[in-house]
């Protein structure tokens, strides 16, 4: 067995690779051992996943939607207590209320003497786009998938190791090697949005990330991933994206993730 991003041999790895993060609440999108090797595996992870998650979009999210960490623990984030004794203070928020660090002891005395009655919780509404991290990290979930796909399949797997075709973008994820490949960004669903299936999942549901392969008509393979509504698109063979664009220009510019039987409703905030 070798690995799909630096082809050395991966027979004696211990580590899954999760394509997207638990810490964005994957548990289902999973390679098994050896198809991303340990090395690759704790690069990805801390090399550039991490960098994602700490930015201020995904980290925003994250804590506004109680998203925990692969460790099961909440995410703070900055928020301001206006009072000329209160100002910025990282908090945890979860269903039941909010959880303040023990140094901002002087923020809780002032609501508890009923100094202050309200917070601001800055909303990030989405990534900053052509971000370096964004692209590498979409790169390598795109080349994951596309092995996902035909996981149990050892013959495609290996002609995925060797295809030249796929060495720009896999050189790309694994080492910045290079120079920017883009990707397209935009906005699909709000964070509030949930969905039903009446054939495959009539409860509503709520999606915190999914994805699908689109191949165009122009025989141009695309990556197609969403999170919290947010959709990226990167080709899996050059750094463009102008035939994913005629593709939503010919297409009403519908997501390639959506089934047809599934629709979208919305949840209201308290």
């Amino acid at each position: 067995m070798r690995c799909i991003f630096c082809k050395n041999d991966s027979t004696n790895s211990k580590s899954v690779e999760h394509i997207i993060p638990e810490s964005l609440g994957n548990i289902s999108h999973i390679l098994e051992k050896g198809i991303v090797c340990d090395g690759c595996n704790n690069y990805f992870a801390r090399k550039v996943e991490k960098k994602v998650l700490e930015k201020p979009y995904f980290k925003n999210v994250r804590h506004r939607n109680f998203i925990t960490t692969k460790k099961g623990r909440l995410v703070p984030d900055k928020t301001l207590f206006p009072h000329k004794d209160g100002g910025w203070a990282d908090v945890w928020l979860d269903k039941s209320g909010i959880i303040f660090d023990s140094k901002d002891n002087h923020i809780i005395n002032l609501i508890k003497e009923g100094k202050i009655n309200k917070l601001i919780l800055p909303i990030i509404s989405h990534p900053d786009e052509n971000d370096y991290d964004v692209s590498r990290f979409i790169a390598k979930a795109a080349l994951e998938f596309l092995t996902f796909r035909i996981k149990e399949d050892i013959d495609w797997i290996d002609e995925i190791i060797s295809k030249p075709e796929l060495d720009p973008i896999r050189d790309w994820a694994r080492f910045g090697k290079g120079n920017f490949w883009k990707y397209h960004q935009r906005r699909i669903y709000s964070e509030e949005t949930r969905f039903t299936d009446p054939i495959h999942h009539p409860e509503p549901y709520e999606i915190l990330h999914e994805m699908d392969i689109l191949y165009t008509e122009d025989k141009v393979m695309y990556f197609i991933l969403v999170i919290m509504g947010i959709e990226f698109a990167i080709n899996l063979a050059h750094s463009e994206t102008d035939y994913y664009l005629e593709w939503l220009n010919n297409n009403n510019n519908a997501s390639p993730v959506r089934r047809y039987s599934e629709r979208m409703i919305m949840k209201n905030r308290i």
